[in-house]
């Protein structure tokens, strides 16, 4: 097992420490960029909103895609499922 250090992540100007291992702190990085650049379209999109308020509305629209991939993978596993038992009753023929 790696071991875990802090690092620590600017966001809206606020430093947050992190406990992460090594193999985390590429995607964590990674996560706080994307949140970065979520942050600053949704600070064009409300001028006017406060910190909280654009970290609600940044969640928000980073949540609707895991939604739908969410959806989509289990639609995909339920197709599969179905192709998996229909060869299962052809081989048994």
């Amino acid at each position: 097992m790696k071991e875990s250090g802090v690092r620590v992540l600017k966001i809206l100007g606020r430093d947050y420490p992190v406990r992460a291992s090594a193999s985390e702190e590429r995607a964590l990085q990674e996560a706080a960029d994307l949140l970065q650049e979520r942050l600053a379209e949704s600070r064009q999109r409300f001028p006017s909103a406060s910190k909280d308020e654009l970290l609600v509305l940044t969640a928000l629209n980073l949540c609707v895609p895991l939604i739908q991939q969410g959806q989509q993978l289990r639609e995909a596993e339920q197709r599969l499922a179905a192709c998996i038992e229909q060869i299962s009753r052809q081989l048994q023929l």
